[in-house]
């Protein structure tokens, strides 16, 4: 009996220590960060320059944000219509797309009490919404494939 138990201890040893050794417990899918988000409107936002501000993007609270990281999509929410797929720029510190840009961060993380400001780039006019159209705004966290946002915004 005592011969049993020790090999039992040892199988049960080397089965611990080769799970550490290997990481086999650590293969796991990655999440996506757990943030609380919020959009909402901000049409003619004194932050604005000569092009109105869409929506913002406000990070209430929970883990801070790497930007490179993320993907932000913008849809028309009458029929999921796609209006811009912004990936963040590194070197400009900000999302931009053909017709959408925001505002700089610059450090690359967005953290709790800061906003993202959406407007239509320069020379874009007023091509991609107008008045009271419903814009649905994603946010994918690119390594864990998984949104961290799904909301619905009407734009004044």
């Amino acid at each position: 009996i005592g011969v049993i138990l020790m090999v039992a201890i040892t199988v049960i040893l080397a089965a611990v220590i080769a799970s550490f050794v290997f990481g086999l417990g650590s293969k796991g899918p990655k999440s996506a960060p757990s943030a609380q988000l919020t959009v909402s409107d901000a049409t003619n936002d004194t932050a604005s320059t000569n092009v109105d501000t869409l929506f913002k993007i406000e990070h209430s609270g929970g883990e801070d944000i790497i930007l490179s990281d993320v993907k932000i999509i913008v849809l028309q929410a009458s029929d999921n219509s796609e209006i811009a797929e912004m990936t963040y720029d590194s070197t400009n510190k900000n999302f931009s797309s053909t017709k959408l840009v925001t505002t700089a961060d610059d450090d690359g993380v967005f953290s709790a009490g800061e906003t993202l400001w959406v407007k239509e780039k320069s020379g874009q006019g007023s091509t991609v919404q107008s008045s009271g159209t419903k814009l649905r705004v994603k946010i994918l966290d690119i390594p864990s494939n998984q949104f961290i946002l799904d909301a619905t915004v009407t734009v004044q």
